[in-house]
């Protein structure tokens, strides 16, 4: 009887935190609709020109920030390029190329000496005015300043170009045309001649000959084979033949019969119809094997 009277708490102690029921003594709240736009407070006129104000005191000084951020990137441009870099480079080390076009090698190599820089030989071309040996062009040119100890590069000449003439004997005129000038050389001439030697149409030789040696560009000529001289032949009389003993008649002495006219109304009588009644050349010139010839046939 004692434990139960002492495990249970009285009746008037008050109930721990954890265990009592909150009282709200807010009162209950209540939902309200969302405002719209037109209920809002608009600003007044003064208050966009403050904010307008606000504005241009800030690009104010935007600008003069940016102003400032130019005036001292350009102060620092100077001062690099006309102070700093001047010390870097130690202008006092700077001396003007000497002109060295047309010198030898020797000489451009002792008056660039003279005053602190090297000669480098870059190439070498031919050149028809320059002698052998000299100096062609110098990089960089005569008067531009550069630093003391460097090299100008220098081309120098060779002289004149001066080339073999290829052997073009024996070989068809054209083909000839194209080695020599294929080997620098340009052909000024031909030449034709009769020759039994050497066949129709192919190069007898050169002048200058083979294996001469000459400039570049130096012209050559060509002699090319008309192959034998024809024979000199006296023209025969055609007059009163018919066309095809007239032609067989020329063959056989070399010549070409070219062109074959017939003419009306040169003969009244029939004796003269269908055979030659003009030639050309007529009988007795001369004439050469190969050369051609013209008849003129009657017809009534």
């Amino acid at each position: 009887m004692n434990e139960e009277l002492t495990e249970r708490e009285p009746e008037g102690r008050p109930a721990p935190e954890h265990e009592r029921t909150p009282k709200s003594d807010a009162a209950p709240e209540t939902k309200t609709a969302p405002r719209r736009w037109s209920e809002h407070p608009q600003p007044s006129e003064r208050d966009a020109g403050e904010l307008r104000e606000r504005v241009r005191q800030v690009a104010r000084r935007v600008g003069f920030y940016a102003s400032a951020v130019a005036a001292a990137f350009c102060i620092a441009f100077l001062l690099v390029n006309y102070v700093v870099m001047p010390l870097l480079v130690r202008q006092g080390d700077l001396v003007p190329a000497p002109d060295l076009v047309g010198r030898s090698l020797v000489e451009a190599t002792t008056a660039a000496e003279a005053v602190g820089l090297g000669i480098r030989v870059d190439t070498e071309r031919p050149d028809p005015e320059v002698p052998a040996g000299s100096v062609l062009v110098q990089i960089p040119p005569a008067g531009t300043d550069i630093k003391r100890g460097r090299t100008v590069a220098v081309i120098t000449s060779t002289g004149l170009d001066l080339r073999a003439v290829p052997r073009l004997a024996g070989m068809p005129a054209r083909q000839a045309q194209i080695d020599a000038e294929s080997a620098g050389f340009a052909v000024s001439e031909i030449v034709e001649i009769h020759t039994t030697a050497v066949e129709r149409g192919m190069v007898v030789g050169s002048d200058p000959g083979a294996d001469a040696v000459h400039p570049a560009g130096t012209g050559l000529r060509l002699i090319v084979s008309l192959g034998p001289r024809p024979l000199e032949l006296v023209m025969p009389s055609l007059i009163g033949k018919t066309p095809e003993e007239a032609r067989v008649i020329a063959e056989g002495l070399g010549l070409v019969v070219r062109s074959t006219k017939y003419e009306r109304g040169r003969s009244r009588s029939g004796a003269l119809r269908d055979v030659v009644i003009v030639q050309e050349p007529p009988a007795g010139a001369r004439v050469n094997e190969g050369d051609g010839i013209t008849l003129r046939i009657g017809k009534g």
